[in-house]
């Protein structure tokens, strides 16, 4: 049985899954996001709408599932609207996501530049490795 992993991205952060679960297949592993999408945005579906889950199997992406577009809260509207608004989630996480990877540069160009000067400097923050590829 493959096992499939996820990774949730909510515009400031990613959130991998280091277990997985093992499903029969692809339809299940989907159905399966679907249900883990739907519980992480009950009740706060206008602050999740951005989010987005991915499946992975064997390490290789192979769905992405926006919150947006299984978000039944948005039922009601038209097709066109609905559209609309799941664009628009789309690129308010793309752009938050922009502005985290800006600011990873920044930290890491700040620490870069205090190294080279022999100063102290931000080695990690929430556990990440301020100096990307440092080992």
């Amino acid at each position: 049985m493959p096992i499939y992993t996820f990774e949730l991205h909510d515009g400031d952060h990613r959130v991998e899954d280091q277990t997985g679960v093992g499903l029969p297949d692809r339809a299940r592993a989907l159905a399966y996001a679907h249900d883990v999408a739907r519980e992480l945005m009950r009740c706060r579906e206008p602050q999740a709408r951005i989010w987005r889950l991915d499946v992975y199997e064997e390490g290789e992406r192979i769905y992405e599932v926006p919150f947006a577009s299984i978000d039944r809260t948005l039922d009601h509207l038209r097709p066109e609207l609905r559209a609309t608004v799941e664009q628009s989630c789309e690129r308010h996480r793309s752009v938050k996501e922009a502005i985290g990877a800006a600011r990873v540069t920044a930290r890491e160009s700040r620490a870069l530049v205090a190294l080279s000067h022999g100063k102290p400097y931000l080695a990690a923050q929430s556990g990440k490795r301020t100096i990307r590829g440092a080992g």
